[in-house]
């Protein structure tokens, strides 16, 4: 019974001993994001089911974000602080999701952590980039974000998206510009009546 005792004590060591590198290891992207105000560029959205789009995407941190699809599609996606939407300009129906709840969340926080209530699943240093995979501890089968960021200078590049069932979104960012002015009306997008009277 001690034996199994200081074996497992060990483990948990280990496991901690994980963690802390994991987080020295991410803290200058935390750092970075956390300095990003403003952000203004070009994205291609690449679905494991084959599909292509591309856009403009406007970032207004803390809680802000704007992705405007180039046609054919009709999407657009704004995290006005409280709720991430989604509109379909063509047919005019409009999609309301709690922005803590989505993985935007994980870049868009007043203050981003690597730590609490999100988890680092996995840190990969590659040529140029670092990956830093993500998971929130209170729902970790509900899929996972793998933020891409590039090295010297620190910026980021990409990320890509595994939902629960397996779907990989992946948004590759370019020609972008930081701390630029960005007209806070962008993200705003005017509710239903009937959310109005709820909310």
């Amino acid at each position: 019974m001690k034996m199994k005792k200081v074996i497992f004590t060990l483990i948990i060591l280990v496991l901690s001993l994980k963690s802390v590198a994991a987080l020295e290891e991410t803290q200058k992207y935390e750092d970075y994001l956390n300095a990003l105000k403003t952000l203004e560029g070009e994205f291609t959205q690449i679905s494991s089911k084959g599909q292509t789009l591309t856009g403009i995407i406007q970032i207004f941190r803390p809680g802000r974000m704007r992705l405007t699809y180039n046609p054919p599609s009709s999407l657009l996606i704004v995290a006005d602080g409280k709720w991430l939407i989604t509109k379909d300009r063509e047919a005019d129906e409009v999609d309301y999701t709690s922005l803590e709840k989505t993985p935007a969340a994980f870049i868009l926080r007043p203050h981003v952590r690597f730590s609490g209530d999100v988890e680092v699943t996995n840190v990969v240093p590659r040529d140029e980039t670092t990956e830093v995979s993500l998971i929130r501890k209170e729902e970790p089968d509900a899929g996972y974000i793998t933020l891409v960021f590039k090295d010297n200078p620190v910026a980021l590049k990409e990320w890509s998206i595994i939902d629960s069932q397996g779907i990989e979104t992946r948004v590759i960012l370019s020609k972008v510009q930081t701390n630029v002015d960005l007209p806070s009306g962008l993200f705003h997008i005017k509710k239903p009546n009937l959310l109005q009277q709820i909310f």
